[in-house]
């Protein structure tokens, strides 16, 4: 897996293996929005299956989405469009091969048929993957979805859902989309079509016709559909059927003419005037994945760590990441934003059941993650970084900042639970524990409260740690370290019962040192994908990162060694248990009514 940059687009290149390499190679054409965030991890299992035949594949993001330069703008279904082109030149070249298939999911699908009609007879092969068939439809189901959502009241002519935006210029593009119609012009060799359930892409009679004119046309069922396409962290990769399509795809591959051109250069990118951004590996064994955004001129703040939120790969929920580091590049400050093992484009078992999912998530693993991303950044003379994390990766952040003296300041969002062992947010919204009547669930938040004020009190009057509230007494250990400390929460989220459970009514009783805030944002989503919310969490980083001293210039350190070690901080290793017997905190989750 190589990554690449070509034309403005980020992408990752899936060489074919050793003794297999054939004349035909494959471009990845992604769906749309969160269907491509909840299907990141499955759209990178899918590309090695068919690197594992012989066919080199590319995946990659298309403009203004994922990785790739630019932001939403009017005009953006014919950059794609343009970008497939743009792809499909680039592997032909690339890799060598003489034919090119186009394998699409959902409005991808749609997307590579419009291309192949674009340049009738130039693709030898399509496959497409409970294809859009009709884009009038597509943009009517959008339209609904986003009614739906908290982002309904978007800027005129503009569509958002879960903090991904189309303009109305490309909703009537979308509108001109007809699968059959693509597919009749297109004269390719062969098409197999994977039919979602109870959502046929093609009619009968136009299946018909389109056989009639001589079209190789084979439909499948598309196994493994429904479990699929899901949010992040419960989208399971439908393996078999892979190695179905994969098997397909290789069938009469014609033999390999050409050989494959030198490994690619550096995959710089220009995101912005005076922003580039460059994919990282570090880790044990370089199996961590990461895109590291540097300004042209990088001021004296510490460097920032981004965290996965939940399953999310490292773009974030409604590309929240991306914009934030490209903001903070402009600010001239470096960012990271990195995968956990097993998530996004990081090594680890991908095939991860989403009932497993829980241990990645709030898993030992990923603490140990997170400190060879700071190693990463160190390696880059960043010895001093700001840590940002939503729900899950806020819980990281939070953990590993009081083992890290390198962490100098934490930016969280919706943290699910200051110390898991003692019964964090989930289980309070979530219901009791086994055994308990639902009507305790108020004492056991009163009990709680009446701790954290104890041990307070008496840290604060009498200087002694009585050890009733862990979470307390971390934060103070914080505090006395000079940390700086944002906790921001969606309006009425269930993580606010923790907030109050340990300092009080929005954080009232926080320590008093004023370097600790809590803040509200305007909107109830809890990953917070409307972009409304994630320009107030954007500014409200801006301004914490304003707050810190100056910092000592960027120190030319050696290479850092990757360690899973924690850092000691000044406490015992036992206070530091992550993980209890709860459920894991749900990543979408609607939340209850606030105690």
């Amino acid at each position: 897996m190589i990554p690449v940059a070509f034309g403005g687009c980020r992408g990752w290149f899936h060489p074919s293996q050793a003794g297999r390499r054939t004349g035909r190679g494959v471009v990845l054409c992604a769906p749309f929005g969160f269907e491509a965030l909840g299907t990141y991890r499955a759209w990178r299992r899918l590309a090695e299956a068919f690197a594992a035949r012989g066919l080199p594949t590319l995946r990659f993001d298309y403009p203004g989405t994922g990785d790739s330069a630019g932001e939403e703008a009017p005009g953006r279904l014919a950059d794609w469009l343009d970008s497939i082109e743009a792809a499909s030149l680039w592997l032909r070249r690339q890799a060598g091969v003489s034919e090119i298939a186009l394998c699409g999911l959902r409005l991808g699908g749609a997307l590579a048929a419009a291309v192949a009609a674009r340049r009738p007879g130039e693709f030898g092969s399509l496959l497409l993957l409970a294809p859009v068939g009709c884009g009038r439809a597509y943009e009517r189901e959008l339209t609904l979805a986003a009614q739906t959502g908290e982002a309904a009241d978007a800027p005129e002519d503009w569509l958002e859902y879960a903090g991904f935006r189309l303009h109305a210029t490309d909703r009537q593009g979308l509108g001109r989309l007809d699968l059959a119609a693509s597919l009749a012009a297109a004269r390719v060799g062969r098409v197999l079509v994977a039919a979602a359930p109870r959502r046929p892409a093609l009619r009968p009679a136009a299946l018909a016709r389109l056989q009639a004119a001589g079209l190789s046309v084979e439909t499948i069922p598309f196994e493994g559909y429904e479990t699929l396409l899901r949010e992040a962290h419960r989208s399971v990769p439908p393996l078999a059927f892979y190695d179905r399509l994969a098997d397909w795809a290789a069938a009469e591959a014609p033999p390999a003419a050409l050989p494959p051109q030198a490994p690619p250069g550096p995959d710089l990118l220009a995101c912005a005037e005076g922003v580039t951004e460059r994919s990282l590996f570090f880790g044990p064994g370089n199996g961590l994945a990461g895109i590291l955004c540097e300004p042209e001129a990088p001021g004296p703040a510490p460097g920032v760590l981004l965290l996965n939120t939940g399953a999310d790969h490292h773009i974030g929920s409604g590309r929240l990441t991306v914009r934030l580091a490209r903001r903070l590049a402009a600010l001239g400050v470096t960012s990271l934003r990195m995968d956990a093992t097993g998530l996004g484009d990081s090594a680890g078992p991908v095939e991860v059941h989403a009932a497993d999912l829980g241990d990645v998530l709030f898993g030992d693993g990923a603490l140990a993650d997170v400190h060879a991303g700071l190693d990463a950044l160190e390696a880059q003379g960043l010895d001093r970084c700001l840590l940002v994390g939503v729900c899950s990766g806020a819980h990281h952040a939070f953990q590993a900042a009081l083992r890290e003296p390198r962490v100098v300041a934490l930016a969280l969002a919706n943290l699910p639970a200051f110390d898991r062992d003692a019964g964090g947010a989930a289980a309070l919204d979530g219901g009791p524990p086994p055994g308990e009547i639902r009507l305790l669930r108020f004492p056991r938040l009163l009990l709680r409260r009446l701790l954290a004020e104890t041990d307070r009190v008496l840290a604060e009057r009498l200087g002694r740690e009585a050890g009733l509230d862990r979470a307390g007494r971390w934060m103070r250990m914080l505090q006395r370290r000079g940390t700086r400390l944002l906790l921001a929460y969606s309006e009425a989220d269930w993580s606010l019962r923790e907030l109050r459970a340990h300092f009080g009514r929005r954080g009232r009783h926080l320590p008093r040192q004023g370097l600790a805030r809590s803040v509200v944002l305007r909107g109830h989503d809890h990953s917070l994908n409307p972009l409304a919310m994630q320009e107030q969490f954007i500014r409200h980083v801006e301004d914490l990162l304003r707050t810190l001293p100056d910092m000592r210039p960027r120190s030319q350190v050696a290479p850092a060694t990757a360690s899973a070690a924690p850092r000691a901080a000044g406490l015992e290793a036992a206070d530091f248990a992550l993980l209890s017997s709860q459920r894991p905190c749900p990543v979408n989750e609607l939340p209850g009514p606030l105690l």
